[in-house]
């Protein structure tokens, strides 16, 4: 256990070509922390995912207000980040195109930024409409379509974010919850938004706190779909790296039989260094290890994207983050920890769309066998 306490005080940042490698401060950041009671559960298997590298190809995207004034919808960049985002109509809806029926269990996650200085209290923020499949998505709206739907309205402003979810097409109350928190959003910072359904039972987070918990948000049985929406009376809404993931019910264990994947233990791009919200993702694989018996192979594997050498050097340096993390927050015994990197050499989905390199990126715990 000396041994392992020097390398994690050892540990600094490090940078080698064009990666960069875990430190003990990354492992311990207030913000890291702030993600330790975080129980959102990611889908296992992405169904949709779109980071906009390839512009907007997989999005249909219809702008209401078209005035010579207003920011027109597309892909942009924001202050100091290299990746695309898309920038929302002020009014519109916009949609994934190929997904069109939805699972029973599944969640959705994607990274938001706001010009805060250009939203307003008023109107809306962004809507998630999970609507019937019957809906017409070109005329879609999110005010007198009559489809069974929930509307969940992610609203932040300079003042206020407020998270809204509302019903259509069902009597009674429309409003099904409602949160606010005074100053609840950082300007300048990227927030990570989180939802899930497991049948009637719908959940959303912002960051580290969940904001909805509704077990009878989708009472009507009927096949659903997933629509986008704005109707702001601000401007200056971005969000990037989209990913739709069927949810997978099964039990999560180590044996001499099986292994733990999980494609929910997110990294910066070209680097190790473990994201926040892979919490959940990791306790699960802390659990499994600690209900296991022997010693468990830690596995990086990335996608196909850069060269192979490079691949592989990542792969196993996630690898070594991840060991570095478990043994730091959950106790795990370092000596029952080995790490190793395949790189992009076995992929498990296709490496031609996003959505399988999506899956290809993944970590893998593995029982040894004695």
């Amino acid at each position: 256990m000396k041994n392992i306490k020097l390398v994690l005080l050892l540990i600094s940042v490090v940078s080698i070509g064009q990666f960069t490698y875990a430190q003990e401060d990354d492992i311990n950041s207030t913000e890291n922390k702030a993600y330790s009671n975080f129980d959102f559960i990611a889908g296992s298997k992405t169904i949709f995912y779109d980071d906009f590298s390839s512009g907007l190809n997989k999005w249909k995207v219809i702008e209401f207000d078209q005035s010579d004034d207003v920011e027109k919808p597309g892909i942009k960049k924001i202050a100091n980040e290299n990746y695309n985002w898309l920038k929302t109509p002020k009014r519109g809806i916009f949609y994934p195109i190929n997904l069109k029926t939805l699972p029973q269990q599944f969640t959705v996650e994607f990274d938001m930024w706001t010009d805060s200085e250009r939203m307003s209290e008023m109107e809306s923020g962004l809507i998630i409409s999970i609507v019937g499949n019957k809906v017409v998505r070109n005329e879609y709206s999110t005010a007198f379509d009559e489809n069974p739907q929930i509307q969940i309205d992610i609203h932040p402003s300079q003042e206020l974010l407020y998270c809204l979810a509302t019903k259509e097409n069902a009597d009674g109350e429309r409003v099904l919850d409602r949160k606010d928190i005074k100053n609840g959003w950082k300007s300048g910072k990227i927030h990570r938004i989180s939802i899930s359904r497991i049948g009637t039972h719908i959940k959303v987070y912002i960051d580290d706190k969940k904001f909805l918990d509704l077990p009878n948000g989708l009472p009507i049985k009927t096949p659903y779909t997933l629509m986008l929406a704005t109707n702001m009376w601000g401007d200056g809404l971005y969000f990037t790296n989209f990913k739709f993931a069927e949810l997978e019910s099964k039990a999560i264990k180590i044996d001499s039989e099986s292994k733990f994947v999980t494609n929910a233990i997110y990294f910066n791009v070209n680097a190790a260094i473990i994201k926040p919200e892979s919490w959940p993702a990791l306790k699960q694989a802390a659990n499994a290890i600690k209900s296991a018996q022997g010693t468990i192979s830690i596995i990086g594997h990335t996608d196909s994207d850069g060269n192979d050498t490079d691949n592989l050097t990542l792969s196993k340096k996630r690898a070594e983050a991840v060991k570095l993390f478990l043994i730091k927050n959950f106790d795990i015994e370092g000596s029952r920890l080995l790490t190793d990197g395949e790189g992009e050499a076995k992929p498990v989905d296709n490496n031609n769309t996003a959505e399988g390199k999506a899956n290809n990126r993944r970590v893998e715990f593995v029982m040894q066998k004695q």
